[in-house]
Protein backbone atom coordinates (compact mmCIF):
# COMPACT_ATOMS: atom_id res chain seq x y z
CA UNK A 1 0.00 0.00 0.00
CA UNK A 2 1.04 3.48 -0.09
CA UNK A 3 -0.06 6.91 1.27
CA UNK A 4 0.00 9.26 -1.16
CA UNK A 5 0.54 12.74 1.26
CA UNK A 6 2.85 15.89 1.58
CA UNK A 7 3.74 16.43 -1.68
CA UNK A 8 4.14 20.31 -1.21
CA UNK A 9 6.89 19.59 0.79
CA UNK A 10 8.85 18.68 -2.29
CA UNK A 11 7.32 21.45 -4.55
CA UNK A 12 6.80 24.16 -2.71
CA UNK A 13 5.51 26.64 -5.83
CA UNK A 14 3.28 24.15 -6.70
CA UNK A 15 0.36 23.82 -8.55
CA UNK A 16 -2.29 21.08 -9.72
CA UNK A 17 -0.51 20.80 -12.76
CA UNK A 18 2.34 19.83 -10.92
CA UNK A 19 0.82 17.33 -8.69
CA UNK A 20 -1.50 15.83 -11.25
CA UNK A 21 1.27 13.42 -12.62
CA UNK A 22 2.85 12.70 -9.36
CA UNK A 23 -0.26 11.18 -7.64
CA UNK A 24 -1.61 9.83 -11.02
CA UNK A 25 1.33 7.48 -10.92
CA UNK A 26 1.34 6.46 -7.61
CA UNK A 27 -2.69 5.41 -8.19
CA UNK A 28 -1.09 3.64 -12.14
CA UNK A 29 2.05 1.82 -9.64
CA UNK A 30 0.07 0.49 -6.31
CA UNK A 31 -4.06 0.92 -8.00
CA UNK A 32 -7.35 2.46 -6.32
CA UNK A 33 -7.03 -0.29 -3.92
CA UNK A 34 -4.08 -0.21 -2.33
CA UNK A 35 -3.58 3.66 -2.37
CA UNK A 36 -4.83 6.84 0.07
CA UNK A 37 -4.65 9.93 0.65
CA UNK A 38 -3.18 11.81 3.50
CA UNK A 39 -2.58 15.07 4.48
CA UNK A 40 0.30 14.69 7.06
CA UNK A 41 -0.57 17.82 8.62
CA UNK A 42 0.23 19.69 10.91
CA UNK A 43 3.87 19.53 9.12
CA UNK A 44 2.69 19.96 5.67
CA UNK A 45 0.89 23.45 6.76
CA UNK A 46 4.25 24.99 6.31
CA UNK A 47 3.74 24.70 2.41
CA UNK A 48 0.28 24.72 2.24
CA UNK A 49 -3.22 24.72 3.47
CA UNK A 50 -5.51 21.58 4.62
CA UNK A 51 -8.01 23.21 2.27
CA UNK A 52 -6.07 23.45 -0.55
CA UNK A 53 -4.26 20.06 -0.11
CA UNK A 54 -7.82 18.43 -0.02
CA UNK A 55 -8.82 20.33 -2.46
CA UNK A 56 -6.45 19.70 -4.92
CA UNK A 57 -6.88 15.78 -3.78
CA UNK A 58 -10.41 16.27 -4.89
CA UNK A 59 -9.87 17.45 -8.54
CA UNK A 60 -6.93 15.05 -9.01
CA UNK A 61 -9.65 12.33 -8.55
CA UNK A 62 -12.94 13.72 -9.72
CA UNK A 63 -12.13 11.66 -13.02
CA UNK A 64 -12.01 8.48 -11.30
CA UNK A 65 -14.95 6.83 -9.94
CA UNK A 66 -17.47 7.52 -6.92
CA UNK A 67 -16.20 4.04 -5.57
CA UNK A 68 -12.58 4.87 -6.62
CA UNK A 69 -12.80 8.23 -4.53
CA UNK A 70 -13.71 6.69 -1.44
CA UNK A 71 -11.65 4.07 -1.71
CA UNK A 72 -8.57 6.63 -2.08
CA UNK A 73 -10.15 9.84 0.71
CA UNK A 74 -11.05 6.86 3.39
CA UNK A 75 -11.60 3.16 2.41
CA UNK A 76 -8.39 1.39 2.02
CA UNK A 77 -7.09 3.89 4.93
CA UNK A 78 -10.05 2.48 7.12
CA UNK A 79 -9.63 -1.58 5.96
CA UNK A 80 -5.19 -1.45 5.98
CA UNK A 81 -5.56 0.55 9.57
CA UNK A 82 -7.72 -1.55 10.75
CA UNK A 83 -10.29 1.31 11.46
CA UNK A 84 -13.69 -0.72 11.40
CA UNK A 85 -15.87 1.40 13.57
CA UNK A 86 -15.21 4.37 11.51
CA UNK A 87 -17.72 6.31 9.52
CA UNK A 88 -16.92 8.03 6.25
CA UNK A 89 -19.37 10.76 7.44
CA UNK A 90 -18.34 14.15 6.35
CA UNK A 91 -14.62 12.99 5.20
CA UNK A 92 -15.52 11.99 1.55
CA UNK A 93 -15.46 14.66 -1.31
CA UNK A 94 -18.72 15.83 -2.51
Amino acid sequence: AIKISDLVAYDHDWTLDSLKPVVMHCIDCFGTRCAMFGSDFPVAGLHASFDAVYDSFKAIACELSADEQTALFFGNARRIYRLDGMSSAGLLPA
